[in-house]
C-alpha cells in the first residue's frame, strides 16, 4: 500500500501524521519528475541535497527519447524517526528500474540525501 501527501500539505507539517512511505513518495515522486524531465530541478530544490542535486542534473530517463516511465511502487522503511530508505520501482512498457534513495529531515524539511539509479 502506498500512501500520498496531498500537495498543498508542507511535509514539515505533516511529519508526525506521514509514514515511511508516504514521506518517501512525497520526496520521491519530485526526484522522479525530474530524472523524467517533466519537472524543472530549481521546482524540488528545497527536497535535494546538493550532491542529489547534482547526480539529478547529469542523470536522465531521456523520456523524451524513449519509453515514458511511471512509477509501479514505493517501498520504505524508516531507519530512524528522522530517516527513511526507500526502493522505487518505475517502469515503461519493455523495461523495469529501480530509483534507491536516502531522506532525512534537515531543518523540519524532508531532503533527498542519497540517491541510485539500479
Amino acid at each position: 500500500m502506498t500512501a500520498v501527501l496531498p500537495i498543498e500539505t508542507p511535509v514539515a507539517e505533516a511529519v508526525e501524521e506521514c509514514s515511511a512511505s508516504a514521506v518517501a513518495t512525497f520526496v520521491g515522486e519530485q526526484v522522479f519528475e525530474v530524472l523524467c524531465g517533466r519537472k524543472a530541478l530549481h521546482l524540488v530544490r528545497e527536497h535535494v541535497s546538493g550532491q542529489v542535486a547534482g547526480l539529478l542534473l547529469a542523470t536522465r530517463l531521456h523520456a523524451a527519447q524513449g519509453p515514458d516511465y511511471q512509477l509501479r511502487s514505493v517501498h520504505a522503511c524508516p531507519v530512524t524517526e528522522f530517516t527513511v530508505e526507500a526502493c522505487m520501482v518505475l517502469g515503461s512498457h519493455d523495461r523495469v528500474r529501480a530509483l534507491v534513495l536516502r531522506v532525512e529531515q534537515d531543518n523540519g524539511q524532508w531532503v533527498c540525501t542519497l540517491l541510485s539509479l539500479v
